[in-house]
């Protein structure tokens, strides 16, 4: 019905025209169906997809009607247009069969009757009109008809056959040439056209005033209409002008606006040639719009203007593109063969094909050439354009400036960008437009010959490196990105040039691949199989499936090809803020408010290096001292730690570091080996930070310090070391434990033997670079940043810092002094001198001084789990000075702090025996109360065991000790103490002088003194090694008298073996012996057989010491005890209290003591009388207490009373002989 109405319409209208110009013709016969199909569909082309064109009948289909014998017009799925058809009748009446003369003009048919024979229902009479001639039948053109369209029926369909460039370019004579071009000429400047085109478009040219007043005849009221389509809105002008569109765009000089705006640049740039009216060869005219076509850029505004309207006009169907149709003809046939033309749909599905090897070169050209226009206009591609044109229309996009300098612009990018940001903003976004989005993103990923810029700034890389980008399916593309995101070297004659790597920024700025996995099609084969494992559950779009695989870039299932697909893609995101989705999208707002920056959607204000200020910008706030600037929001944070962490492990991800340190990589990290793991460079930078360059310096330097408080970021760290984070930290991850919580956990147990080594490296590398600044371990900067400011502020590196507050640890400690340094500092401070102790790589001072003695003494020593640093312990009285001086040093801060290699040895013995969380004085103790049980570890036993006898070599060596005793020291032993070097030891000096103090009782010690010092005495008693004094000078008379006691001599190590056997004199040696004290109760039997003066003084001494109390003679304890029990259970312990209990019984009743404890009473008593020679008394107290102790007691009493009364008589006497004398 509504064909009916159409067709009386338009016939109506055409027979008015006819009347009025009194001219009747017979109409021509009706195209074959497909020509007129295709004619009808000339409007819908993809390059403009933007044209508000209106909907237009449907297309046709192959059935037949009973009153046609041609098919009848249906509507189809893709919404076509009808085709208007002749009766069989009519078709069958004779239509310009005349021939025509050589000399007579050739005059077209009557539009009018062209127009009723489309419609169908037209008067034959109206057909009727001689002079005008059949195309085939003219003299000029018949043999080229008959060579190439002998099976078109009508003037149209021999047109259309013989301007197809394809099949008669070079084979059609110049005469039909000529003729054709006359025959088209005269037809679009006909009169009769433009009265036909008042008809049927009266209305339009009612509205539309510019062509209303063009003048008739001139053909230019039809081209003026063709410009103005978009505005046309009635179905008998759109089908009359859709038809005479095939012959105006056939020759760009039918277009009147064309050639007044483009004739300066044909001249100028040698296109074509100017001479409308005489020059009669379309095919040079066509490669005159292709010339333009390709000089696009250097056109003038107008004409560029004129070119994009030609395309947006021809958008609508791929038939109007003249040169794309000859072209892809048999493309579209055998790719789109399913695919109905109009509304651009032919040019969106030759699109879609442009990776497929099946589509022949010169389509792919002519698509890529068209694409080319989308660039600088959306209009181009119409399905785009009309699916977004609302969207674009309420978000602005389609234009820049404002006022005087608004200006209209519709290019690729900016409509993308500006959509793009909209909705980010959370603008709603079309699902048609976004489709449309995605798949126009998707052709610029794929071609990158759609892309002007990219094409002609980076002619020269594509050459290079990528073959002359033969290549297709976006491998060109692949290619670019991968070379221009490879480490460049200073000196390098491959380097990449800044212009294409700017574009290949801005292409994916535009496409945004990050968005969809899907749009990178290199990144997609890469990554698929990853996908699949790791990110299955996730769906393409908003970047997740891009974070997911890079938050899963340690997980075994990634391939190293998709890894590097991701990071040549992280390469560009880093330097273009828009490029992380949800960077962006979480960011961008508080980026224009914290940062001055705006204009997402405008790529002429996005330079490049715009988007690392930005980031650069947020980052700095996030990082800032709270309460100084503003910081971003808490989800913006958290995707700058996220991108933080994932840009760690590669150079190239930190353009800020790469530019700033070039020459420094060169210089210092040029092993290639080394390097070109991943994250060697920055490991590298990191390990000769002390010698970069300033600014290269404070740049690694900052970064680190971020590293190192977020173990997360230190990639090959995480790579190494998640497992083991699983099997050592577990608990800790289900606490949501902070990072470096995790790190301390790696560290302490980095020498279990579950220890993976890749991780243990990892761990070390971690804690060496730590050393190198205190801003580099974030726990302990927070926890020690105000001690360090207000005690050791003019310190810098880690282990500076470490030493200025250790130092000032122990000497509030032991001087009882009110305690500097925080808690919170000491507990973190303790934590790191035990990582120093654990390899000597991590005690910088330690490592320089001992450089010659670590390959002399202990080159077979691992240098971990404290073996190395034990090894030097061993060997310490042969060390070189400046290596003895650092190692006695870290002795000192061990016994206050804390001592690794017992905390690693003894693990198990701590857990067990003792409290974990008591001091290191306390714990050793503990450990030393238990070390001879039978379940006692036996490698602990020995640690320990070695321990307590270095704590004997200097009293700086046993905090308990030093701090009881501190004022007696300084009463006593200040003469001894005073003297002290601060790098050496006292050699046992100090003990010894308050141990002959504790025994002389002159002046009593101070209460705790007095107890330390007992203690002292009775380990000395059973064990030799705990008294340096006697082990230096009875040393000789050990070997020559003691030999059956000892069971061997060697250099205790942790692991109790024999050391090298290399012994000099002043090497520490010490002694096991069989049995508690063996060694001294030997050099007490043979006192009078001793040598060496100063060694029997020394044993006498200590003959004096047990003489105090007989719980201070271990030996002699433990023979009597049960004695003590039975005998003097009732008297207390001390002040020699029990001796005399037991030599009181000794005298009076030997019989009731044990044969054995009577025995050792007795050896004990000569003792005492031997060393009484050696070491004079030195009091009236020590006299008393020797002749109470004295078999002779009585004798020498009745001497000393006798003594006494012989002084009393003889006072007497004389007193009175005095006295009377001096009367």
């Amino acid at each position: 019905m509504e064909l009916q109405v159409l067709s009386t319409m338009l016939v109506m209208a055409l027979m008015v025209s006819i009347v009025k110009a009194n001219q009747v013709k017979r109409a021509p016969p009706p195209d074959n169906v497909n020509s007129m199909n295709e004619a009808n569909a000339n409007l819908n082309h993809p390059l403009v997809r933007g044209a508000a064109w209106k909907k237009l009948p449907p297309a046709v289909d192959n059935r037949r009607d009973s009153n046609y014998n041609v098919r009848v017009p249906v509507e189809t799925q893709q919404g076509g247009r009808p085709d208007m058809m002749l009766k069989q009748q009519d078709i069958n009446k004779p239509v310009l069969n005349q021939p025509m003369r050589m000399n007579q003009d050739v005059k077209p048919e009557n539009p009018a009757n062209m127009g009723a024979a489309r419609v169908g229902g037209s008067n034959p009479d109206l057909l009727k009109k001689k002079g005008h001639i059949k195309i085939a039948s003219s003299v000029e053109c018949s043999e080229d008809v008959n060579n190439f369209c002998s099976d078109k029926l009508n003037n149209f369909q021999i047109l259309d056959c013989l301007q197809d460039s394809e099949q008669t370019d070079d084979k059609v004579s110049i005469e039909c040439h000529h003729f054709l071009w006359q025959y088209k000429l005269k037809l679009t400047k006909d009169i009769r056209f433009d009265q036909a085109s008042h008809e049927a478009c009266a209305p339009e040219l009612g509205k539309i005033s510019e062509c209303n007043a063009l003048e008739r005849g001139k053909g230019v009221i039809i081209p003026c209409l063709i410009e103005h389509f978009e505005e046309i809105s009635s179905k008998p002008c759109s089908a009359f002008i859709n038809k005479m569109a095939s012959i105006i765009f056939s020759d760009y000089r039918f277009m009147d606006f064309f050639m007044k705006d483009c004739e300066s640049d044909i001249g100028a740039l040698n296109c074509g040639r100017l001479q409308s009216e005489n020059d009669d060869a379309p095919h040079s005219q066509g490669r005159t719009v292709q010339c333009l076509d390709q000089n696009l850029d250097k056109l003038n505004k107008k004409c560029k203007k004129a070119m994009l309207h030609v395309a947006e006009l021809q958008a609508d169907d791929y038939h109007l593109d003249r040169p794309l149709y000859y072209a892809c003809k048999d493309d579209r046939f055998r790719l789109c063969p399913e695919v109905a033309s109009g509304e651009g749909a032919i040019f969106k599905c030759l699109y879609r094909h442009l990776s497929d090897k099946r589509l022949s070169e010169m389509c792919r050209a002519k698509l890529e050439q068209r694409g080319q226009l989308v660039a600088e206009d959306v209009k181009v591609d119409k399905m785009f354009y009309e699916a977004c044109a609302q969207d674009i229309k309420l978000n602005e996009c389609g234009h820049y400036g404002r006022g005087v300098e608004f200006e209209e612009d519709l290019s690729r990018s900016r409509i993308l960008l500006c959509l793009e940001k909209a909705q980010s903003d959370g603008k709603k976004v079309k699902d048609k437009c976004l489709q449309e989005m995605f798949e126009l993103r998707s052709e610029l990923m794929q071609d990158y010959k759609i892309s002007p810029e990219l094409v002609s700034a980076c002619e020269k890389e594509i050459h290079k490196f990528c073959d002359g980008g033969l290549e297709l399916d976006g491998s060109t593309i692949d290619c670019l990105m991968q070379h221009a995101s490879a480490k460049q070297r200073p000196q390098s004659d491959d380097k990449f040039g800044s212009e294409c790597r700017a574009q290949i920024q801005e292409l994916l700025a535009v496409a945004n691949p990050g968005e969809d996995i899907r749009l990178d099609p290199s990144l997609q084969r890469a990554c698929g199989s990853v996908v699949q494992a790791v990110c299955s559950g996730l769906k393409p779009g908003e970047g997740d499936i891009i974070n997911c695989l890079m938050e899963n870039i340690d997980d075994e299932e990634m391939t190293d090809e998709c890894e590097e697909r991701l990071f040549e893609l992280q390469y560009f995101a880093v330097r273009d803020f828009r490029l992380d989705n949800h960077l962006f999208k979480k960011c961008h707002k508080d980026a224009k408010a914290l940062c001055n920056a705006d204009g997402f959607g405008d790529p002429s204000t996005m330079a490049p290096e715009e988007g690392p200020r930005i980031f650069s910008c947020l980052h700095h706030l996030l990082t800032s001292e709270p309460g100084k600037e503003k910081k971003p929001s808490r989800p913006c944070a958290h995707e700058i730690k996220r991108v933080l962490r994932e840009r760690s492990s590669r150079m190239q991800l930190m353009p800020d570091i790469e530019s700033a340190c070039l020459s420094d990589l060169a210089d210092l990290c040029s092993n290639e080996e080394e390097v070109s793991q991943v994250g060697g460079e920055l490991e590298c930078l990191q390990e000769n930070l002390e010698t970069l360059k300033p600014e290269c310096q404070a740049l690694v330097s900052n970064f680190t310090v971020e590293e190192m408080g977020d173990v997360e970021m230190d990639r090959i760290l995480m790579k190494a070391c998640t497992p083991m984070i699983k099997r050592f930290c577990e608990d800790l991850m289900h606490n949501d434990a902070m990072p470096d919580e995790v790190l301390e956990c790696l560290i302490k147990n980095k020498a279990h033997s579950d220890m993976d080594d890749k991780c243990a490296v990892g761990i070390e590398h971690h804690q060496i670079v730590s050393l190198k600044d205190f801003r580099f371990n974030h726990k302990f900067r927070e926890a020690c940043q105000q001690s360090v400011e207000k005690h050791c502020k003019n310190k810098k590196t880690k282990f500076e810092v470490v030493a200025c507050l250790s130092e000032h640890v122990r000497n509030d400690t032991l001087m009882e002094h009110e305690h500097r340094i925080s808690q919170r500092c000491q507990k973190q401070l303790r934590f790191e001198l035990l990582q120093r102790g654990e390899s000597i790589k991590l005690d910088p001072a330690l490592e320089k001084a001992c450089k010659d003695d670590v390959p002399k003494f202990c080159k077979s020593e691992r240098d971990s789990g404290g073996e190395v640093i034990e090894c030097l312990h061993r060997h310490k009285k042969r060390l070189s000075d400046s290596c003895h001086r650092v190692v006695f040093q870290r002795e000192k801060d061990d016994a206050i702090f804390g001592d690794y290699t017992v905390l690693h040895v003894c693990k198990k013995m701590i857990k067990k025996h003792c409290d974990l969380n008591s001091d290191e004085a306390t714990l050793m103790d503990c450990l030393n109360e238990f070390k001879d049980d039978e379940d006692f570890d036996e490698p602990c036993r020995l640690i320990v065991q070695r321990r307590e006898v270095e704590k004997s070599h200097d009293i700086r060596l046993n905090p308990h000790l030093q701090k009881a005793c501190r004022l007696d020291i300084h009463k006593y032993c200040a003469n001894i103490y005073d003297k002290k070097v601060n790098d050496h030891e006292l050699e046992g000096e100090v003990p010894d002088c308050l141990k002959k103090q504790f025994a002389s009782k002159k002046r009593p010690l101070s209460k705790d003194c007095e107890h330390e010092i007992q203690s002292r005495i009775k380990e000395a008693a059973l064990d030799i090694n705990k008294n340096p004094v006697v082990m230096k000078v009875c040393r000789a008379d050990i070997k020559r008298n003691c030999l059956n006691e000892i069971v061997n001599v060697h250099r205790m190590s942790i692991n109790g073996q024999t050391g090298d056997g290399d012994e000099d004199e002043d090497d520490g040696v010490e002694y096991e012996t069989i049995g508690s004290g063996r060694v001294i109760e030997c050099l007490k039997r043979s006192f009078s057989t001793l040598k060496s003066l100063e060694c029997k003084k020394e044993i006498a001494y200590m003959i004096a010491e047990s003489r105090v109390d007989v719980h201070l003679d271990p030996l002699l304890h433990t023979t009597c005890q049960k004695d003590i029990l039975t005998l003097c259970k009732s008297i207390s312990q001390g002040q020699g209290r029990q001796m005399a209990c037991l030599l009181s019984y000794l005298e009076t009743d030997p019989d009731a003591m044990t044969l054995a404890c009577r025995e050792m009473i007795k050896r004990r008593k000569d003792l005492w009388e031997y060393a009484a020679e050696v070491a004079p008394l030195e009091s009236f107290s020590e006299v008393f207490d020797q002749i109470t102790i004295s078999p002779a007691r009585d004798y020498f009493l009745a001497v000393i009373f006798t003594a006494i009364g012989l002084i009393f008589f003889f006072g007497l006497a004389c007193a009175r002989v005095i006295k009377r004398c001096y009367i």
